[in-house]
């Protein structure tokens, strides 16, 4: 009986910290985990006024030996996501998706930043605002889908990755 009450409490304790792991990672920005893929230094802003449009931010690193691919994202709470990439010419940006997904070459790393490569959200839910969490999905040809909440910062914070890198 001693044994069993004692493998019930570690059972126990394991899901509790497994579970303030993840809310650490979700008010951190990461990282989340998923086999050899690594997402981290996440975050998001919304766009100003009733636009309710967003974007994530974040960085993958592919830490197996062979590349794979972001064939999709998605979030529960946006009518459209996609990964999209700011395209500067004659000093006008413009914003283009990547329908054919984007290549995560192995042992390398994918950066999602502002004035880049970026996941954007089209008719954002009323409910997400500044300093809630924003889920999302990523789905990899190889590695499956991962879900997490990304935190969301106000429109003039700096890159809290910028904070990160400069550690």
């Amino acid at each position: 009986m001693g044994l069993a009450v004692l493998r019930a409490a570690a059972i126990t304790a394991f899901a509790v910290l497994a579970g303030t792991a993840n809310v650490l990672a979700a008010e951190t920005g990461g990282p989340w985990k998923l086999g050899d893929i690594v997402v981290e230094q996440a975050w998001a802003r919304l766009a100003p006024g009733g636009a309710r449009t967003g974007a994530v931010y974040l960085t993958v690193h592919n830490k197996s030996g062979q590349d794979d691919l972001l064939l999709a994202v998605d979030s529960p709470v946006a009518e459209s996501t996609a990964v999209h990439e700011t395209i500067v010419e004659n000093d006008v940006a413009r914003m283009e998706p990547l329908p054919a997904g984007v290549n995560l070459p192995s042992h390398g790393e994918v950066v999602m930043r502002p004035g880049g490569m970026h996941i954007m959200m089209t008719g954002v839910s009323s409910d997400i605002r500044v300093g809630s969490l924003m889920p999302v999905k990523m789905v990899f040809r190889d590695a499956g889908s991962l879900d997490f909440d990304v935190p969301v910062v106000p429109l003039g914070a700096s890159d809290p990755a910028e904070k990160h890198l400069k550690h």
